[in-house]
This record gives C-alpha cells, structure tokens and sequence, in this order.
C-alpha cells in the first residue's frame, strides 16, 4: 500500500509540474517560468494586472503571437471607427468594446472598421477598443497616421482623435 501511494504521489507531482521548463531562467511573481499554465501562475489568474498587453503572466509585452490589442481613450461615444495599419497583417478583428457594444466588424490586411445598424455606441472611457489576430511581428505593429484615422458620433460627425503609442486612439479637441 505505500508503495502504491508513493507512486500516486510521484506522479501527481510530475502532472502539477508538467509545463515547468527549468531551462527557462525567466520567471513571473509566482517563481515559475513565464507563459506556465499548470498550477504556475494562480498569481495572474488572481490578480489579472499582472498580465502584460499579450496576456501573458509577468510578461513584458514583447511576446505576443499573433494577437494585438488597440485602446482607446476619448470623452466622448464613439458610434463607429475606421483606421488602417503598418507592419503587419490583420488576419481578423474581435472583441474588446466593440464586440460589448455589438458594433458589426469587418477587416481586410489592412484595415479595419466597425460601427453599429442599431445606433448603439461605445462609452466614453478608456479600454480595449479590438483586438487583432495579426501576421507578422507585432513590435512593427502601429495605426497609420492620424489622416487615415475615422472617429464618428452617434450624429455621424467626426470625432477629432490622436494616434498613441501606436495602438491607442485618443480623443483631442
């Protein structure tokens, strides 16, 4: 019998472990490897701003595969929005408040819109605007200039905006 559970012990330890690479040498606040999913990283599940702009626990968004987050932040509702990329290939476009707000979403390599048929509107704030499956390095990754950028209210007037980072669209009077 204690043999038995001696094995069951042994292994139980080896399926908590499973993942744990020791080569790796860079860890999260948790002190297991970065990107570990088994029983590593309960901090970040807890405690979700530990998770860099990939998502990835204790990360220093650099590592991001293929996916790639646009935020905004403006004063006023924004009833659609237009805006066009360098550097890399939109694959496709979800989520964020515009999936909250249950705006229709369309995209091509390089371009992505959004706007809403029912006159629903994304809130005033600051969040995740949508995020992009994309190909290509995402470190490339920026909105074209403020030129190619459309903003609009629930009147259809443009809303002035500024590009940020790259990534951010934010509202400038």
């Amino acid at each position: 019998m204690k043999f038995l559970f001696t094995i069951l012990f042994s292994f139980l330890i080896s399926i908590y472990s499973i993942g744990c690479d020791s080569s790796n040498s860079s860890t999260n606040s948790s002190n297991c490897p970065i990107n570990q999913s088994i029983g590593c990283d309960s901090n970040c599940a807890e405690n979700p701003l530990q998770n860099d702009t990939c998502g990835v626990c204790g990360g220093n968004g650099s590592s991001c595969e293929g996916l790639l987050n646009v935020y905004y932040d403006v004063d006023v509702p924004i009833a659609g929005f237009q805006f066009d990329v360098d550097g890399v290939a939109v694959i496709s476009a979800s989520g964020g408040a515009a999936r909250a707000a249950g705006f229709s979403v369309s995209s091509s390599s390089t371009t992505v819109i959004g706007f809403s048929l029912s006159g629903s509107v994304i809130p005033q704030g600051t969040g995740t605007l949508i995020s992009l499956e994309i190909e290509g390095d995402s470190n490339s990754f920026c909105i074209k200039d403020d030129d190619d950028l459309v903003l609009s209210n629930i009147g259809g007037d443009s809303i002035p905006a500024i590009i940020e980072n790259c990534n951010t669209i934010k509202y400038s009077e």
